[in-house]
Protein backbone atom coordinates (compact mmCIF):
# COMPACT_ATOMS: atom_id res chain seq x y z
CA UNK A 1 0.00 0.00 0.00
CA UNK A 2 1.43 3.33 -0.84
CA UNK A 3 0.84 6.45 1.43
CA UNK A 4 -0.62 9.39 -0.60
CA UNK A 5 1.58 12.80 -0.53
CA UNK A 6 -0.30 15.64 -1.25
CA UNK A 7 1.03 18.40 -3.38
CA UNK A 8 0.95 22.34 -3.39
CA UNK A 9 -1.34 23.31 -5.51
CA UNK A 10 -4.03 20.87 -5.09
CA UNK A 11 -6.93 23.39 -4.93
CA UNK A 12 -6.55 24.42 -8.24
CA UNK A 13 -6.29 21.22 -9.53
CA UNK A 14 -9.96 20.65 -8.50
CA UNK A 15 -10.43 23.55 -11.37
CA UNK A 16 -7.98 22.02 -13.85
CA UNK A 17 -9.62 18.19 -12.90
CA UNK A 18 -13.34 19.83 -14.31
CA UNK A 19 -12.00 21.83 -17.20
CA UNK A 20 -8.48 20.55 -18.24
CA UNK A 21 -7.62 17.34 -20.16
CA UNK A 22 -4.74 16.08 -17.22
CA UNK A 23 -2.50 13.84 -19.45
CA UNK A 24 0.29 12.55 -17.99
CA UNK A 25 3.53 12.55 -19.80
CA UNK A 26 6.27 9.44 -19.50
CA UNK A 27 9.45 10.10 -18.42
CA UNK A 28 8.45 14.16 -18.28
CA UNK A 29 7.60 16.49 -15.83
CA UNK A 30 3.90 17.26 -15.44
CA UNK A 31 3.01 20.86 -16.90
CA UNK A 32 2.29 23.13 -13.42
CA UNK A 33 -0.81 26.22 -13.70
CA UNK A 34 0.12 28.59 -11.32
CA UNK A 35 -3.27 29.60 -9.71
CA UNK A 36 -4.56 33.33 -9.90
CA UNK A 37 -4.27 33.31 -6.37
CA UNK A 38 -6.63 35.31 -3.74
CA UNK A 39 -7.39 37.00 -0.75
CA UNK A 40 -6.19 37.97 2.43
CA UNK A 41 -6.02 35.87 5.47
CA UNK A 42 -7.06 38.97 7.49
CA UNK A 43 -10.23 39.03 6.33
CA UNK A 44 -11.14 42.57 8.46
CA UNK A 45 -8.66 44.46 6.48
CA UNK A 46 -9.64 43.55 3.03
CA UNK A 47 -11.84 45.95 1.23
CA UNK A 48 -13.63 43.42 -0.66
CA UNK A 49 -15.64 42.34 2.30
CA UNK A 50 -16.73 46.36 2.52
CA UNK A 51 -18.88 46.87 -0.81
CA UNK A 52 -19.42 50.18 -1.01
CA UNK A 53 -22.47 50.69 -4.03
CA UNK A 54 -23.47 48.96 -7.00
CA UNK A 55 -21.55 45.52 -6.23
CA UNK A 56 -22.16 43.63 -9.31
CA UNK A 57 -19.74 46.15 -11.58
CA UNK A 58 -16.91 45.06 -9.40
CA UNK A 59 -17.76 41.44 -8.39
CA UNK A 60 -18.04 38.14 -9.38
CA UNK A 61 -19.53 36.63 -7.23
CA UNK A 62 -20.88 37.38 -3.48
CA UNK A 63 -20.80 34.07 -0.79
CA UNK A 64 -21.99 35.13 2.23
CA UNK A 65 -21.65 38.93 2.03
CA UNK A 66 -17.84 38.24 0.79
CA UNK A 67 -16.84 39.39 -2.88
CA UNK A 68 -14.98 37.38 -5.44
CA UNK A 69 -13.53 40.31 -7.54
CA UNK A 70 -14.50 40.40 -10.81
CA UNK A 71 -10.39 40.75 -12.00
CA UNK A 72 -10.20 37.08 -9.83
CA UNK A 73 -12.73 35.48 -12.54
CA UNK A 74 -11.84 37.42 -15.33
CA UNK A 75 -8.29 36.69 -15.03
CA UNK A 76 -8.81 33.16 -14.07
CA UNK A 77 -10.55 32.60 -17.56
CA UNK A 78 -7.78 34.36 -19.41
CA UNK A 79 -5.20 32.04 -18.24
CA UNK A 80 -6.92 29.12 -19.42
CA UNK A 81 -7.80 30.44 -22.76
CA UNK A 82 -4.29 31.59 -23.17
CA UNK A 83 -3.18 28.16 -22.20
CA UNK A 84 -5.36 26.31 -24.79
CA UNK A 85 -4.40 28.76 -27.66
CA UNK A 86 -0.41 28.62 -26.62
CA UNK A 87 -1.55 25.13 -28.12
CA UNK A 88 -3.23 25.77 -31.19
CA UNK A 89 -7.02 25.09 -29.68
CA UNK A 90 -9.58 27.81 -29.29
CA UNK A 91 -12.17 27.66 -27.67
CA UNK A 92 -15.89 28.11 -29.26
CA UNK A 93 -18.87 29.68 -27.97
CA UNK A 94 -20.45 26.84 -25.92
CA UNK A 95 -17.71 25.36 -24.62
CA UNK A 96 -16.09 28.84 -23.72
CA UNK A 97 -19.79 29.57 -21.79
CA UNK A 98 -18.89 26.23 -20.57
CA UNK A 99 -15.51 27.59 -19.19
CA UNK A 100 -16.72 30.57 -17.36
CA UNK A 101 -19.50 28.35 -15.74
CA UNK A 102 -16.76 25.89 -14.21
CA UNK A 103 -14.20 28.59 -13.32
CA UNK A 104 -16.96 30.87 -11.31
CA UNK A 105 -18.19 27.37 -9.32
CA UNK A 106 -14.39 26.56 -8.66
CA UNK A 107 -13.97 30.14 -7.33
CA UNK A 108 -17.21 30.14 -5.29
CA UNK A 109 -16.14 26.95 -3.82
CA UNK A 110 -12.53 27.96 -2.81
CA UNK A 111 -14.34 30.94 -1.16
CA UNK A 112 -16.40 28.80 1.22
CA UNK A 113 -13.88 26.41 1.56
CA UNK A 114 -11.39 29.67 2.98
CA UNK A 115 -14.72 30.44 5.13
CA UNK A 116 -15.03 27.08 6.53
CA UNK A 117 -11.42 27.18 7.64
CA UNK A 118 -11.51 30.65 9.07
CA UNK A 119 -14.16 29.76 10.89
CA UNK A 120 -11.72 26.96 12.38
CA UNK A 121 -8.92 29.51 13.29
CA UNK A 122 -6.75 28.27 11.04
CA UNK A 123 -3.76 31.30 9.73
CA UNK A 124 -1.01 31.49 7.46
CA UNK A 125 2.35 32.21 8.44
CA UNK A 126 3.79 35.51 6.55
CA UNK A 127 7.28 33.95 6.26
CA UNK A 128 5.02 31.15 4.09
CA UNK A 129 3.63 33.58 1.81
CA UNK A 130 6.86 35.74 1.66
CA UNK A 131 8.23 32.72 0.18
CA UNK A 132 5.51 32.07 -2.11
CA UNK A 133 5.58 35.78 -3.09
CA UNK A 134 9.88 35.04 -4.20
CA UNK A 135 8.90 32.30 -6.19
CA UNK A 136 5.89 34.46 -8.24
CA UNK A 137 8.91 37.04 -9.00
CA UNK A 138 11.00 34.33 -10.09
CA UNK A 139 9.02 33.66 -12.85
CA UNK A 140 9.54 37.12 -14.59
CA UNK A 141 13.61 38.17 -16.11
CA UNK A 142 13.60 41.20 -13.39
CA UNK A 143 11.86 43.60 -11.55
CA UNK A 144 10.57 45.86 -13.89
CA UNK A 145 8.49 42.92 -15.89
CA UNK A 146 7.46 41.99 -13.01
CA UNK A 147 5.91 45.10 -12.01
CA UNK A 148 4.80 46.04 -15.76
CA UNK A 149 3.22 42.82 -15.55
CA UNK A 150 1.06 43.60 -12.57
CA UNK A 151 0.00 46.55 -13.31
CA UNK A 152 -1.69 45.03 -17.00
CA UNK A 153 -3.83 42.88 -14.83
CA UNK A 154 -4.37 45.54 -12.91
CA UNK A 155 -3.12 44.16 -9.76
CA UNK A 156 -0.66 45.03 -7.00
CA UNK A 157 1.73 43.42 -4.67
CA UNK A 158 -0.29 43.60 -1.50
CA UNK A 159 -3.14 41.95 -3.56
CA UNK A 160 -1.04 39.47 -4.68
CA UNK A 161 0.03 38.81 -1.12
CA UNK A 162 -3.51 39.03 -0.23
CA UNK A 163 -4.11 36.37 -2.93
CA UNK A 164 -1.33 33.78 -1.99
CA UNK A 165 -2.14 34.15 1.95
CA UNK A 166 -5.72 32.99 0.63
CA UNK A 167 -4.64 29.71 -0.96
CA UNK A 168 -1.79 28.67 1.42
CA UNK A 169 -4.38 28.50 3.80
CA UNK A 170 -7.08 26.33 1.84
CA UNK A 171 -3.99 24.02 0.81
CA UNK A 172 -2.88 23.48 4.35
CA UNK A 173 -6.92 22.92 5.40
CA UNK A 174 -7.69 20.31 3.16
CA UNK A 175 -4.36 18.50 3.32
CA UNK A 176 -4.74 18.26 7.07
CA UNK A 177 -8.33 17.25 6.37
CA UNK A 178 -8.25 14.72 4.06
CA UNK A 179 -4.54 14.25 3.41
CA UNK A 180 -4.27 11.45 5.84
CA UNK A 181 -7.26 9.68 4.90
CA UNK A 182 -5.88 8.70 1.06
CA UNK A 183 -4.23 5.56 0.28
CA UNK A 184 -3.56 4.54 -3.00
CA UNK A 185 -3.16 0.49 -3.75
CA UNK A 186 -0.58 -1.01 -5.75
CA UNK A 187 -3.89 -2.60 -7.50
CA UNK A 188 -4.92 0.91 -8.44
CA UNK A 189 -1.55 2.06 -10.28
CA UNK A 190 -1.19 -1.06 -11.91
CA UNK A 191 -4.83 -0.45 -13.14
CA UNK A 192 -4.39 2.82 -14.27
CA UNK A 193 -1.43 2.16 -16.55
CA UNK A 194 -2.62 -0.55 -18.08
CA UNK A 195 -5.61 1.06 -18.78
CA UNK A 196 -4.04 4.25 -20.01
CA UNK A 197 -1.13 3.46 -22.04
CA UNK A 198 -1.25 6.39 -24.26
CA UNK A 199 0.40 8.43 -21.79
CA UNK A 200 3.25 6.04 -21.17
CA UNK A 201 4.30 5.59 -24.96
CA UNK A 202 7.81 7.19 -25.70
CA UNK A 203 8.34 7.86 -29.37
CA UNK A 204 11.35 7.35 -31.47
CA UNK A 205 14.50 9.55 -30.64
CA UNK A 206 17.58 10.69 -32.02
CA UNK A 207 20.52 12.66 -30.93
CA UNK A 208 22.65 14.57 -33.07
CA UNK A 209 24.97 17.63 -33.51
CA UNK A 210 24.94 19.79 -36.33
CA UNK A 211 27.48 22.48 -37.41
CA UNK A 212 25.60 25.18 -38.69
CA UNK A 213 26.96 28.40 -40.90
CA UNK A 214 24.03 30.91 -40.66
CA UNK A 215 22.44 33.06 -43.66
CA UNK A 216 19.04 35.27 -43.62
CA UNK A 217 16.68 33.20 -46.30
CA UNK A 218 16.37 36.77 -48.24
CA UNK A 219 20.06 37.07 -48.67
CA UNK A 220 21.89 37.80 -51.71
CA UNK A 221 23.03 35.22 -54.09
CA UNK A 222 26.88 36.10 -53.33
CA UNK A 223 26.13 36.39 -49.49
CA UNK A 224 24.33 32.62 -49.97
CA UNK A 225 27.01 31.51 -52.14
CA UNK A 226 29.91 32.36 -50.03
CA UNK A 227 28.38 30.72 -46.87
CA UNK A 228 27.61 27.29 -49.11
CA UNK A 229 31.06 27.36 -49.28
CA UNK A 230 32.02 27.52 -46.04
CA UNK A 231 30.04 24.75 -45.14
CA UNK A 232 31.39 22.92 -48.21
CA UNK A 233 35.00 23.77 -47.22
CA UNK A 234 34.23 22.17 -43.70
CA UNK A 235 32.66 18.89 -44.91
CA UNK A 236 35.55 18.46 -47.08
CA UNK A 237 38.04 18.23 -43.68
CA UNK A 238 35.23 15.91 -41.70
CA UNK A 239 36.03 13.89 -45.27
CA UNK A 240 39.67 14.47 -44.66
CA UNK A 241 39.25 13.01 -40.79
CA UNK A 242 38.99 16.15 -38.42
CA UNK A 243 36.90 15.47 -35.30
CA UNK A 244 33.01 17.03 -36.07
CA UNK A 245 32.38 17.86 -32.18
CA UNK A 246 36.02 20.08 -32.79
CA UNK A 247 34.86 21.82 -36.02
CA UNK A 248 31.43 22.49 -34.73
CA UNK A 249 32.93 23.86 -31.62
CA UNK A 250 35.31 26.37 -33.02
CA UNK A 251 33.28 26.62 -36.95
CA UNK A 252 30.08 26.44 -35.95
CA UNK A 253 27.43 29.63 -35.89
CA UNK A 254 24.80 27.87 -33.82
CA UNK A 255 24.36 28.09 -29.61
CA UNK A 256 24.98 24.68 -29.52
CA UNK A 257 28.58 24.96 -30.91
CA UNK A 258 29.96 25.46 -27.10
CA UNK A 259 28.87 21.91 -26.62
CA UNK A 260 30.59 20.39 -29.76
CA UNK A 261 27.11 20.85 -32.02
CA UNK A 262 24.79 18.62 -29.17
CA UNK A 263 21.70 19.35 -29.92
CA UNK A 264 20.74 16.09 -27.36
CA UNK A 265 17.92 14.04 -27.47
CA UNK A 266 14.57 14.93 -29.42
CA UNK A 267 11.43 13.23 -31.42
CA UNK A 268 9.95 13.93 -34.77
CA UNK A 269 8.48 17.55 -34.62
CA UNK A 270 10.53 19.38 -32.57
CA UNK A 271 12.68 20.28 -36.06
CA UNK A 272 12.71 22.08 -38.42
CA UNK A 273 10.95 19.60 -41.34
CA UNK A 274 14.44 19.61 -43.61
CA UNK A 275 16.37 19.22 -40.45
CA UNK A 276 14.16 16.45 -39.53
CA UNK A 277 14.27 14.96 -42.80
CA UNK A 278 17.79 14.77 -42.43
CA UNK A 279 18.49 13.60 -39.39
CA UNK A 280 15.67 10.52 -38.90
CA UNK A 281 17.06 9.25 -42.21
CA UNK A 282 20.95 9.35 -40.96
CA UNK A 283 22.83 5.71 -39.86
CA UNK A 284 24.48 6.26 -36.43
CA UNK A 285 27.68 7.87 -36.63
CA UNK A 286 27.20 9.31 -40.29
CA UNK A 287 26.77 12.96 -41.29
CA UNK A 288 24.48 14.38 -43.15
CA UNK A 289 24.83 16.03 -46.85
CA UNK A 290 24.53 20.06 -46.60
CA UNK A 291 21.16 20.51 -45.52
CA UNK A 292 19.49 24.05 -45.87
CA UNK A 293 17.25 26.01 -43.11
CA UNK A 294 15.36 29.28 -43.30
CA UNK A 295 18.36 28.93 -40.77
CA UNK A 296 21.22 28.60 -42.88
CA UNK A 297 23.41 25.26 -43.66
CA UNK A 298 23.93 22.76 -41.64
CA UNK A 299 26.22 19.83 -41.61
CA UNK A 300 24.31 16.97 -39.17
CA UNK A 301 26.31 14.10 -37.29
CA UNK A 302 23.36 11.21 -36.20
CA UNK A 303 25.07 10.35 -32.84
CA UNK A 304 22.32 7.52 -31.16
CA UNK A 305 18.87 6.56 -31.50
CA UNK A 306 15.81 5.60 -29.58
CA UNK A 307 13.41 3.29 -30.79
CA UNK A 308 9.95 4.09 -29.82
CA UNK A 309 8.93 1.82 -26.38
CA UNK A 310 6.83 1.59 -23.70
CA UNK A 311 8.04 3.46 -20.51
CA UNK A 312 8.15 0.85 -17.60
CA UNK A 313 5.68 1.01 -14.65
CA UNK A 314 8.58 1.89 -12.19
CA UNK A 315 9.56 5.06 -13.99
CA UNK A 316 5.90 6.50 -13.89
CA UNK A 317 4.66 5.29 -10.25
CA UNK A 318 5.53 8.62 -8.39
CA UNK A 319 3.60 10.79 -11.08
CA UNK A 320 0.56 8.11 -11.36
CA UNK A 321 0.44 7.56 -7.58
CA UNK A 322 0.14 11.61 -7.59
CA UNK A 323 -2.56 11.66 -10.21
CA UNK A 324 -4.81 9.52 -8.50
CA UNK A 325 -4.41 11.09 -4.95
CA UNK A 326 -5.24 14.60 -6.68
CA UNK A 327 -8.39 12.68 -8.08
CA UNK A 328 -9.72 11.21 -5.01
CA UNK A 329 -8.82 14.79 -2.98
CA UNK A 330 -10.88 17.05 -5.87
CA UNK A 331 -13.64 13.70 -4.91
CA UNK A 332 -13.55 14.08 -1.42
CA UNK A 333 -13.01 18.13 -2.00
CA UNK A 334 -16.48 18.25 -3.93
CA UNK A 335 -18.58 16.13 -1.67
CA UNK A 336 -17.69 18.47 1.38
CA UNK A 337 -18.54 21.57 -0.57
CA UNK A 338 -21.61 20.11 -1.75
CA UNK A 339 -22.30 19.12 1.78
CA UNK A 340 -22.15 23.00 2.81
CA UNK A 341 -23.52 25.16 0.10
CA UNK A 342 -26.90 24.40 0.95
CA UNK A 343 -25.98 26.85 4.10
CA UNK A 344 -24.61 29.77 2.36
CA UNK A 345 -25.70 32.37 1.07
CA UNK A 346 -24.45 32.85 -2.80
CA UNK A 347 -25.50 35.48 -5.09
CA UNK A 348 -23.48 35.54 -8.93
CA UNK A 349 -22.78 38.74 -10.72
CA UNK A 350 -20.14 37.26 -13.77
CA UNK A 351 -21.76 36.21 -17.12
Amino acid sequence: MIKSKINKGTVFFILILLILPLSIYAGGKKEEVKEPVQESTDTSASTEREPIGDVTLEAAAMVNGIIIPLKTYNGQVQAIIQQYASKGVNFQDAQLADLKIKVLENLIDQELLYQDAKSKGLTVDDAAINEQLDAVKGQFPDEATYISQLAAQGMTEEEIKKDIGKTLLVEDYITSKYGPTIKIEESETQKFYQENSQYFSKPEQVRASHILIKVEPDAEESVKKDALDRINAIKDRLNGGEEFSELARNLSEGPSNVNGGDLGLFGRGQMVKSFEDAVFSLDVGSVSDVVETQFGYHLIKLTAKEAASTVPIAEVKTQIVDHLTQVKMAEMITSYVASIKPDAKIEKYAK
